[in-house]
């Protein structure tokens, strides 16, 4: 398991009508030079080093950020398990740490770290491997439901692990105009995300994603106990190392 910081030490994105994506090179090989699978880290966003920085109101174009996700180099986890870790920062602080995969053209959540608590949840199958929950599949597309069961591997600070038979339920809807709405632009098009964890295990209840860019809304507790969280909405994205991003960290920009 990884965790960031102390935690770290101890543990180791308009919706798309078309064909899911392929990422092959001439040779037929999936293109993996941006990391994993970069047609599938350009549909969700995930490109390594790009900062996206968000708000507490959909129309707040220009204030220090409410919360950042740092998009993070691919890491490996155990069992070769390559994933691209999404580290969300406030203040500068990590709050949780996701580390998504991808499969065939989907959208896998495989660890989810509370760094704050540091405790972290790994999905993993009756045999104990890691295969994650879907977020989003390929074709993903409003109406649709994903529900994923398996053991959720819960490890505290001291290293404990409490394995739990786990559900885990993504509903898909098609946003308002105001859903797709926030201080970097209004989207024409994307999906709503509603998330529920049985037992809850401080799943986000909300997301709203457009293609190509990634999540525009993000509505988490950062607690592995859960809560009742703000929804926070897109004002920036950086890609941090070039030119035009400036040289403050993810989560302490101002545009």
């Amino acid at each position: 398991m990884r965790h960031s910081g102390s935690l770290r030490c101890a543990l180791l994105v308009s919706l798309s009508a078309c064909s899911p994506p392929t990422n092959r090179t001439d040779g037929g090989a999936v293109d993996d030079s941006c990391g994993i699978d970069c047609a599938a880290q350009t549909r969700y966003g995930l490109i390594a080093n790009r900062c996206f920085e968000y708000s507490t109101s959909d129309s707040m174009a220009g204030a220090t950020p409410e919360l950042g996700a740092w998009v993070k180099p691919v890491f490996t986890l155990e069992g070769g398990v390559k994933v691209m870790p999404v580290e969300y920062r406030k203040g500068g602080q990590t709050l949780m740490i996701d580390n998504f995969a991808f499969e065939n053209g989907a959208l896998k959540l495989m660890r989810r770290e509370f760094s704050q608590q540091r405790r972290s949840t790994t999905f993993r199958n009756d045999a104990m491997a890691i295969v994650g929950v879907t977020w989003l599949a390929a074709d993903a597309a409003p109406g649709q439901n994903q529900t994923t069961t398996g053991q959720a591997d819960n490890v505290d600070q001291s290293g404990t692990h409490m394995s739990e038979a786990t559900t885990y339920r993504v509903t898909l809807q098609n946003p308002t105009p105001a859903q797709l709405k926030t201080p970097l632009q209004s989207y024409a098009s994307g999906l709503r995300l509603l998330t529920t964890q049985t037992p809850e295990r401080g799943a986000d209840p909300l997301r709203t994603f457009v293609t190509e860019v990634g999540f525009i809304t993000i509505s988490s507790p950062f607690n592995f106990a859960g809560g009742n969280p703000t929804p926070v909405f897109l004002q920036r994205i950086r890609d941090l190392g070039t030119p035009d991003a400036g040289s403050e960290p993810c989560s302490l920009g101002v545009p």
